[in-house]
């Protein structure tokens, strides 16, 4: 508060000064600049006195109010109360084109304030007084940003002035739970091996990413997310796919830098990625091999009868099998280690679809060579056998699928 008041009185200061060299001015330069002509010159010139009185008035409240309001087009602020910090500094760290900077922050009640500048849209991380991470925010120049909450409650903190950085605190508070646990446990692995707990918790924020990112491929919060959560975590096919997904506008944007960077390493590295050779069994006990080129889509899903919900995505493997007809050929691929197991259980199922079995299960060569890490498995490839997407959800996998199959 005390700075507020700071600020706002180096402005009533200034504009007293500029208040009285107008007055000045009005003495100097003829009355019928201010006023129109009257009889008494004594009365006139009281009466403009007065009028500019009011006029000052008014617009020493204008500028109190526009203290409190955005900032300069050529700099960005960010302020805020922050409580419960037990009276020691945060940091806030960014990078501009001249260095990184570091910005010491020794809160008064709680109220923190700075400012500099920045063309494009630049993270800003805060860290507490022990250099673990606080929280996150995204400005550029014109920003102005308010932060408020309890110090000791980093995805409960609340802002205004951005909606990408409401959009951005909005999955924090949604999946607060999720993201304490995990803090805390990335803070126990960054002193060394990571913990099995950190493991679990990783995976299950990532699917909560990818949930997030299917649902939103127009906007920067996913890319950010996924270079927070995912990127440099997950397996290269996962990240691949989840990439693919963000619209083009998103990844071209500033907070999409480290995403498209990576996109373009993969793509440099992996433009060879195809299916590999499969050739699986039929339920008649015949071989067949796995042509790409009979569509202008392939679906594949992985599965195992004597794995529990793995058979999970048959209605959506049902969906694109009929909706599509000759254009995707759907194949679900077993990866029991019976092939006994498998024909039981498929052969009152009414399927649409082609099913396989892979003979070896996970051991088989082909499958061995996509990497399969958990089941059910989607995957999605075009009429030349290039893997597109992998390990995605059924309504990412259905993106890619539209893609290939709309003209």
């Amino acid at each position: 508060m005390l700075y507020r008041l700071y600020f706002i009185g180096k402005k009533v200061v200034l504009f007293r000064r500029f208040f009285h060299c107008c007055r000045v001015l009005y003495f100097v330069l003829p009355g019928y600049c201010f006023a129109p002509p009257v009889k008494s010159s004594t009365f006139a010139r009281n009466e403009n006195v007065f009028c500019m009185n009011k006029i000052g008035a008014v617009l020493c409240i204008c500028v109190l109010l526009l203290s409190g309001c955005g900032g300069k087009d050529n700099e960005f602020v960010v302020e805020g109360t922050i409580n419960n910090l037990g009276g020691r500094p945060i940091y806030a760290v960014y990078s501009l084109e001249n260095g990184i900077v570091v910005d010491t922050l020794r809160p008064q009640n709680g109220f923190i304030t700075f400012k500099n500048s920045a063309s494009a849209v630049i993270p800003i991380q805060f860290y507490y007084f022990d250099k673990t991470p606080l929280t996150k925010i995204y400005v550029q120049n014109g920003d102005r940003i308010e932060l408020s909450g309890d110090g000791q409650d980093p995805f409960g903190l609340r802002v205004k002035g951005s909606s990408l950085n409401k959009d951005l605190f909005k999955f924090n508070q949604e999946n607060k739970e999720l993201l304490q646990s995990w803090s805390a446990e990335r803070n126990i692995s960054a002193s060394g091996m990571r913990t099995r707990r950190y493991e679990q918790l990783s995976k299950e924020l990532q699917g909560v990413v990818a949930k997030y990112v299917g649902e939103h491929k127009d906007s920067p919060v996913s890319a950010i997310l996924l270079d927070d959560y995912v990127l440099g975590r997950a397996s290269d096919a996962f990240c691949d796919s989840l990439i693919g997904l963000l619209d083009d506008r998103v990844l071209s944007a500033p907070p999409a830098t480290a995403l498209e960077m990576y996109r373009q390493f993969e793509t440099i590295q992996k433009s060879d990625t195809v299916l590999p050779y499969l050739s699986l069994t039929t339920v008649a006990d015949t071989t067949e091999l796995l042509n790409p080129r009979e569509a202008q889509a392939t679906l594949l899903c992985f599965w195992a009868a004597e794995t529990p919900g793995t058979q999970r995505y048959s209605g959506f493997l049902r969906e694109i099998a009929e909706r599509y007809d000759s254009l995707v050929q759907v194949v679900e691929i077993s990866l029991d280690r019976d092939s006994a197991v498998w024909k039981e259980r498929i052969e009152s199922d009414s399927a649409v679809w082609t099913r396989r079995w892979a003979k070896g299960g996970y051991l088989y060569p082909g499958v061995k060579e996509l990497h399969i890490q958990s089941i059910p498995y989607l995957l999605v490839a075009d009429s030349l056998g290039r893997i597109v997407a992998r390990g995605l959800s059924p309504d990412s996998s259905r993106v890619y699928i539209e893609r290939l199959v709309t003209p």
